[in-house]
């Protein structure tokens, strides 16, 4: 049986478009022949089969897009071989296509989407704040969050996951929390090295066998490689303690309010391949005050679609005008169905970057590019990022995300992430994706403030060959292999992955480098064919711009090319072959082992509940 898949070129016709007319387009599904006339067609969706001739099927692939039956017919007449002049015909096959359901409708497609049942999300633990070493960066969040309980009375609970390696920072990250809680009433809570350690003694009494694990898990001095970034203590802390409920998730350089763009449109967007715009300000003051100030209870905004089937957000809250399926396969559309659950929601930033390198500044939409390259003085701040606003303009689902989500339905089981390095919340997204195929994530159009430290320049690493850290690898490593498994529970999913996440940890060197230079290659071609159609699209783009793209190109064509060690970002740039599969097999044995123990640990800590957080 062949795969019956189709390429999504842009189509045109000649035919007058009515804006009112109902859009139809073709189902996905698998074909196999039967005769030299004649083919089974099997629909993805529900396994129905359907008899057919080439020449129907041809006619099919020509109606995948969503647009009306009148372009259709003007379409398949002016593409198929002896079919000219014969529009009355090509009508009634369409018409008994659309019949057999093999053409769905605009509106039958919408109701097939929001089919499903409302849900009862399960309560909110807590909102967890991952801190380390920033207290004053900590305390302005706190400010914030003081201003938004004075002002919603929401009364939440605030927990603070400190990974501080200070002593100094830990006392004063402790007296702004005990400040915080005198201002607002709120219950609070810390969770510092101590009560991590309490944390792995607990469960370590329920999974002995996972002792190292654990450890490894949520402690700094128990993993091997302390020195790198280690946000991903304070998520997996923040999924263990939060285990069988919802939680919010910040971080200590963010801020309220939520705030949203004069771009932002209402309803659903459903195109898969749309993407976030940007805006560059002169100043972080000039970016913080950009916007609108969202005069909704943020969390109560999120939290109303978290958890949630997608069908009941888009129903409810976030409506899909029809027109906005035009030009879209149902193939590209495949994420939004009756099954879809909104398992984590996201939303954009206005202040400082949250990307290390700027190479996506470079294929952005054609109003957030002109804003980018408005003067050559503007633009060369511009590179470094250093004030900006990023977000979506339009609500839509994604299958992985790319940031730290903000709220997170945690009573189905969220998975781990690499305790070490950054990246920890893509790869964190992907795992997601793996253990639940129907899981989404929801990103809202509005943004959150996002202040480092300092400034951090970012050209410098645009413009030198983009190197991926472990994280990225092991993101898309999993992303390979989702959709090649089908256990029904997440737990089973994750412990496949533990083992084929061995299974290239058991390889020979020569077959692990080969591995790690195939996908260098990969991520590689990628940013240089995006950048590179970027280049032909804009040519009266300033030259300022489109001699830095060309860097972009020429510097990851130069790295493509070479036959340095295939080296991940997060390892000693003095690494030859030898060392990088060695290196390459320690990360994957110890995500591995993390894969493996986690559906104990998660479910242990989801049946203490509550109880696990009060207990240390």
């Amino acid at each position: 049986m062949l795969n019956y898949q189709v390429t999504y070129g842009q189509q045109s016709t000649t035919s007058r478009v009515d804006p009112a007319a109902p859009l139809f387009a073709s189902e996905d599904g698998l074909v196999a022949s039967l005769s030299s006339q004649e083919c089974i067609f099997q629909v993805k969706r529900n396994g129905e089969t359907h008899v057919m001739t080439f020449q129907v099927l041809q006619a099919m692939d020509q109606c995948r897009e969503f647009r009306s039956l009148d372009e259709h017919v003007a379409r398949i007449e002016s593409t198929i071989t002896g079919l000219a002049g014969k529009a009355d015909a090509i009508r009634n096959v369409l018409d008994n296509l659309v019949k057999r359901e093999l053409l769905i409708s605009d509106e039958t497609f919408i109701k097939r989407m929001t089919s499903a049942p409302t849900a009862s999300p399960e309560d909110m633990r807590a909102v967890f704040i991952r801190a380390c070493d920033r207290p004053e960066q900590l305390g302005r969040l706190l400010e914030t969050l003081t201003e938004y309980e004075r002002k919603f009375r929401a009364g939440r609970r605030y927990v603070i996951v400190d990974d501080s390696s200070l002593p100094a920072h830990v006392d004063e990250q402790r007296d702004s929390l005990r400040e915080f809680a005198r201002a607002t009433g709120c219950k609070v809570g810390y969770v510092g090295r101590a009560e991590c350690r309490k944390l792995v003694t607990r469960l370590a009494k329920i999974a002995p066998d996972a002792k190292e694990v654990i450890a490894r898990l949520l402690l700094r001095e128990a993993h091997p490689h302390a020195q790198r970034f280690g946000g991903g203590r304070g998520w997996n802390a923040a999924m263990l303690l939060s285990a069988g409920a919802r939680l919010a998730l910040l971080d200590d350089d963010l801020r309220l309010p939520l705030r949203r763009a004069d771009y932002v449109r209402e309803g659903f967007d459903p195109n898969p391949a749309t993407i976030a715009q940007a805006r560059f300000l002169a100043s972080m003051e000039e970016a913080l005050n950009e916007g609108q100030e969202l005069t909704d209870d943020p969390f109560e905004l999120h939290l109303a679609c978290c958890g949630q089937s997608l069908g009941h957000v888009i129903d409810s809250q976030y409506p899909v005008d029809r027109t906005a399926l035009r030009g879209l396969s149902v193939g590209r559309l495949d994420t939004l169905n009756e099954r879809a659950q909104v398992v984590t929601t996201m939303h954009g930033s206005y202040g400082s970057s949250r990307s290390e390198n700027g190479v996506w500044m470079y294929a952005l939409d054609a109003d957030s590019r002109a804003d980018f390259v408005r003067d050559r003085e503007k633009y060369l701040r511009n590179v470094d990022a250093l004030s900006i606003w990023y977000s979506v303009a339009q609500t839509r689902a994604v299958g992985v995300s790319s940031f730290t989500p903000f709220t997170f339905d945690n009573s189905l089981m969220q998975p781990p992430t690499n305790p070490v390095g950054r990246g920890e919340d893509s790869f964190a997204g992907a795992l997601l994706r793996f253990c639940h195929p129907d899981a989404l994530a929801l990103e809202l159009p509005e943004a959150i403030g996002h202040v480092q430290e300092s400034a951090r320049k970012r050209s410098e690493k645009t413009l030198s060959a983009f190197v991926p850290r472990v994280n990225h690898f092991l993101r898309d490593f999993v992303l390979r292999q989702t959709g090649l498994f089908h256990a029904a529970e997440p737990a089973d999913r994750l412990r496949l992955m533990a083992d084929v996440m061995r299974d290239l940890a058991a390889a020979r060197p020569v077959d692990q480098v080969a591995h790690l230079r195939e996908y260098l290659s990969y991520v590689r071609s990628d940013i240089i064919d995006r950048t590179q159609h970027q280049i032909e699209a804009v040519p009266d783009a300033p030259v300022y711009w489109q001699a830095d793209a060309r860097t972009i190109v020429q510097v990851n064509a130069r790295a493509l090319l070479s036959k340095t060690p295939p080296r991940l970002g997060d390892w000693p740039e003095d690494l030859d072959d030898t060392g990088c599969a060695k290196a390459l097999s320690e990360e994957l044995r110890d995500m591995a082992d993390i894969c493996e123990h986690w559906p104990v640990l998660w479910q242990a800590a989801a049946e203490q509940g509550d109880k696990l957080l009060s207990a240390i």
